[in-house]
Order: structure tokens, then sequence, then C-alpha cells
């Protein structure tokens, strides 16, 4: 039972230090799809950061840090301002 336990608390440590990465890698090329996968890690970062706030090695803090990074991801995926960059690559 004890590995079950501290299999699950690392599961949750990886994914709470990855996590406000990956509004910033995820659909790399693709605008509307970056900025719907940016609110869905924001949302879920908002409930993990409410559900975790309370446990050590800041996990709670990781998923507050994702509501941010979402949340700049969707502005910046809203507001177009990476396009002329994707169009320049896509012409490589």
């Amino acid at each position: 039972m004890t590995v079950i336990v501290v299999a699950l608390a690392a599961a949750l440590g990886a994914v709470a230090y990855v996590w406000p990465l990956l509004p910033l890698v995820v659909y790399p090329m693709r605008r509307w799809r970056g900025f719907w996968a940016a609110l869905y890690c924001g949302a879920l970062g908002a409930v993990g950061s409410v559900a975790f706030r309370d446990l050590h090695y800041m996990v709670g803090d990781f998923f507050a840090a994702s509501v941010l990074t979402s949340a700049l991801r969707a502005l910046v995926e809203a507001a177009g301002l990476v396009e002329p960059v994707r169009s320049r690559w896509r012409e490589r």
C-alpha cells in the first residue's frame, strides 16, 4: 500500500511541475487549438491549485503558475501576435 501512495505522490508531483510549461508548448503552430488548450490547462490548473494548496513541495503553487502561463498564451493567441512568426516559419 505504501508503494502505491508513494507512486501516486510522485506522479502528482511530476504533473504539477510540468503543468505550467504545458500551455506554452501544446499546438505551437495552430492558433485556435493552442488557445483552447491554454484555456483547458488554465481551468485544470485553477482546480489543481485549490485542491492541492496544502500539500508539501509547492504543488498548488505550480498549478497556480500554470494559470498565469495559460492566460498569457490565451491572450497572445487571441490577439494574433504570433501569426507573423508562424507564417514565416511555414514559408521555410
